[in-house]
């Protein structure tokens, strides 16, 4: 499913990933390390956020960077806020849906069903700014999910949240 091939991402000065080799199949896995580490830069590697300065990316068989059919088959919910304020959890959900090519009536059905799923159901229709970390952080895992993509990439995706809330979600990706 991933395979990186002696992997590098330099930002200017800066050594983002030094040389990673790596062959992941189907199944959950994660990654761990400090801040700094380089695990947000690998994942928007693997996302096709950010091109490898040296090395190979490859997702499903193919370069993932500027490639649609990759990244339409990616879910990724990111360890950044959501900057989008003055939208609803359904307004937002249902946007990424129909990004990703689905009608509008699609997009709102499975915008409402994951936003169920992750436990919105009472707040689908207020704006993202009036609701706390751990809300915004379930609309993310939400809009990650929507669209059935065959790989679920989360960056730090239970920050924020509750221990009975980590422990339903951590549930709900397993499944």
């Amino acid at each position: 499913m991933l395979s990186l091939t002696h992997v590098t991402k330099v930002f200017g000065s800066v050594i983002g990933v030094n040389d990673v080799t790596v062959e992941l199949g189907s199944g959950a896995h994660g990654l761990l390390g400090p801040n700094g580490a380089g695990k947000t830069t690998l994942l928007g590697l693997i996302t096709g956020q950010l091109r490898p300065t040296m090395g190979q990316v490859r997702v499903f068989g193919e370069r993932p960077f500027s490639n649609p059919r990759v990244l339409r088959r990616i879910g990724f919910c990111p360890a950044a806020d959501l900057l989008e304020r003055r939208a609803t959890p359904r307004e937002w959900v249902r946007d990424l849906v129909k990004l990703s090519g689905f009608g509008p009536r699609a997009a709102a059905e499975r915008a409402d069903r994951e936003l169920d799923r992750v436990g919105l159901g009472e707040a689908l229709d207020r704006p993202l700014s009036t609701l706390s970390k751990g809300m915004r952080q379930r609309a993310k895992l939400a809009g990650a999910m929507a669209h059935g993509p065959d790989l679920l990439v989360l960056d730090e995706p239970f920050d924020g949240l509750d221990p009975v809330a980590r422990h339903d979600l951590v549930s709900l990706v397993r499944h």
